[in-house]
C-alpha cells in the first residue's frame, strides 16, 4: 500500500491517526500532519516503549523489565501496509494502522502483534497456512443514561429491553444504523459477510469473511470494534464490547473460527466427511488442554468471568462436539471443505491479537504432541460432568503464570508486562469498596 498516493487522492485527509494495539488490544497511537508521511515511510516518527504496556485506564504498568532499564526509549512506528481508511467522526483524519519496532529495526518484543507473526512462521516452516474468521458479539447501549441502559428505539421511541432469540424487530429500529456499519466497514476496507441480531434486545453479531492473511483478518477485527463505535456515536447510540454488560442477558463472545491449508491449498482438517482429519482432532486436543492455562487471554478482565459461569449462555465445559453450541470447540457442520474449528471462549473484551496467538499455539501443540481429545459430546454438555474452566481471574492469573507452555509462545517481556498488566488491574479492582457493600455490612455486623 502506498501510503503517500493514498493521501494525495484524498486532499480533505489533513491528520494521520497512527494506530497499534497495547496488551489489552486497545489501540494507542499518536496524530501528525499528512505532510510528514515521508516522516513515516522513513522510519523517523517514534513513541515511548511503555504506550504499548499500559493498563486498561491507559496507565503505565509497574515491573516492565524493558521500559525499567531503557529508562523508557523511543520506539519506531512503521505502517503495516495495511490500508488505511478515513475516521467515520473525524473525516479530515485518517487511521493508518502502525506496528512498534525497536531502532534496530527488530520487533518489539512487548508487542502482542509481533508474537503473533512470529507464530505464524511455525506454521509457514510446515508449508501451513491458517485461514481464520472472526465473529464479534456486541450490546448497543443508551449513552445518555449515566450507566448500562438499553437503547431507546429510533421508530418508536420507546426504551426496547427483554431477551428473544433472532429478533427481526431489532433489525428493523437499527435498520439505519446497520446499514451504516456495513457502509463504513465496507470504507475501511473490513469485510463483513453477515450482521445479526442475537439473543438479546440491541444485542448483534457481526461476521468477518475468512482469510488465509491471519495478521489482517485479526486487524480487521480490532479496527472493526472502533467503526462499531463511532458508527453508533454518529446515530445518538452506544456499542460496548464488555463480555456480560447485562447480568440477565447473553454474554458477547469473540469466536475465531480456523483451518489449515497446504502449500496446494487443500484443506488438511477435511477427510471428505463431516469427521475431519486426524489432525483436526489433535488441534482440538491441544486447545482442550490448555484452555485454562490460556483462560487469563480469553477472559482478561475482572468483568469477563460474569460471562464465564455456570447457566451464562456462555461455553464453560472443557469438551468439544460436531455443530453443537454448548461446547466451546466447536466442528461446525456444512460443506466438507470447509471443516474447521469455531473457538467459542473467548470474551468480545479479549485482544484479538492474543486470542488468535493462543488458539494457534495450543493447536499446534496438540498437532505436534500427536494428542487424541476424549470422544465428542453428544447433546447439551453443561451436565454431563465436563470439567469447568477457571471462572475467577485471581485463579486464571495464577495458571497463566506457573504455566510452560504459556512461555513457549510468548516473547517474554511480552508475558511479563501481560502479567504485570493483569495484577495491577485486579489490584485496583480489589482496592474498591462498593456503595453495596458498605449498605449490606455496615449496620449489620
Amino acid at each position: 500500500m502506498n501510503l503517500r498516493n493514498w493521501i494525495q487522492t484524498r486532499p480533505e485527509v489533513d491528520t494521520l491517526l497512527l494506530c497499534a494495539p497495547d496488551v489489552n488490544g486497545v489501540i494507542r497511537g499518536k496524530a501528525i500532519p499528512a505532510a510528514q508521511v515521508a516522516k513515516l515511510e522513513n522510519g523517523d516518527t517514534r513513541m515511548a516503549l511503555s504506550t504499548a504496556t499500559v493498563d486498561i485506564w491507559g496507565n503505565e504498568i509497574f515491573g516492565c523489565s524493558q521500559v525499567r532499564e531503557t529508562g523508557d526509549c523511543d520506539v519506531v512506528l512503521r505502517p503495516t501496509g495495511r490500508a488505511p481508511f478515513q475516521s467515520i467522526l473525524t473525516p479530515s483524519c485518517a487511521i493508518v494502522p502502525v506496528d512498534f519496532w525497536m531502532e534496530d529495526g527488530t520487533p518489539m518484543e512487548t508487542g502482542c502483534r509481533h508474537a503473533l507473526a512470529a507464530l505464524l512462521q511455525r506454521f509457514n516452516a510446515r508449508g501451513w497456512r491458517p485461514v481464520t474468521a472472526l465473529e464479534f458479539e456486541f450490546y448497543l447501549y443508551d449513552p445518555k443514561t449515566s450507566g448500562l441502559d438499553h437503547p431507546v428505539s429510533p421508530l418508536t421511541g420507546e426504551r426496547l429491553y427483554g431477551r428473544e432469540a433472532g429478533q427481526i424487530s431489532d433489525l428493523e429500529h437499527f435498520s439505519a444504523w446497520l446499514t451504516d456499519v456495513r457502509s463504513n466497514c465496507e470504507a475501511a476496507g473490513i469485510a463483513v459477510t453477515t450482521l445479526n441480531s442475537e439473543n438479546g434486545t440491541g444485542m448483534f453479531e457481526v461476521n468477518l469473511s475468512h482469510c488465509d492473511d491471519v495478521l489482517h483478518a485479526v486487524d480487521d477485527g480490532v479496527f472493526l470494534r472502533r467503526v462499531i463505535r463511532d458508527t453508533a456515536h454518529k446515530h445518538g447510540l452506544g456499542a460496548t464490547f464488555m463480555a456480560k454488560p447485562f447480568p440477565d442477558l447473553d454474554g458477547s463472545g469473540l469466536h475465531i473460527h480456523f483451518s489449515l491449508m497446504d502449500e496446494a491449498g487443500a484443506n488438511l482438517f477435511d477427510n471428505g466427511g463431516g469427521e475431519g482429519t486426524s489432525l483436526l482432532h489433535s488441534a482440538a486436543a491441544g486447545i482442550l488442554q490448555h484452555a485454562n492455562e490460556m483462560q487469563l487471554i480469553m477472559a482478561p478482565h475482572l468483568s469477563s468471568y460474569r460471562r464465564v459461569q455456570p447457566n451464562s449462555y456462555a461455553p464453560v465445559n472443557i469438551c468439544w462436539g460436531y455443530d453443537n453450541r454448548s461446547v466451546p470447540v466447536r466442528i461446525p457442520g456444512g460443506d466438507h471443505r470447509a471443516r474447521r474449528i469455531e473457538h467459542r471462549l473467548a470474551g468480545a473484551d479479549a485482544n484479538p491479537y492474543l486470542v488468535t496467538l493462543a488458539i494457534l499455539a495450543a493447536a499446534l501443540d496438540g498437532i505436534e504432541a500427536g494428542l487424541t481429545p476424549p470422544p465428542p459430546v453428544q447433546g447439551a454438555c453443561y451436565d454431563q460432568g465436563y470439567p469447568s474452566v477457571v471462572s475467577n481471574m485471581q485463579d486464571a492469573l495464577r495458571l497463566f503464570e506457573e504455566s510452560s507452555w504459556t512461555r513457549s509462545f510468548l516473547p517474554p517481556l511480552l508475558r511479563e508486562a501481560y502479567v504485570n498488566c493483569k495484577t495491577q488491574e485486579l489490584a485496583v479492582f480489589q482496592s474498591r469498596v462498593t456503595e453495596f457493600e458498605i449498605q449490606t455490612y455496615r449496620d449489620r455486623i
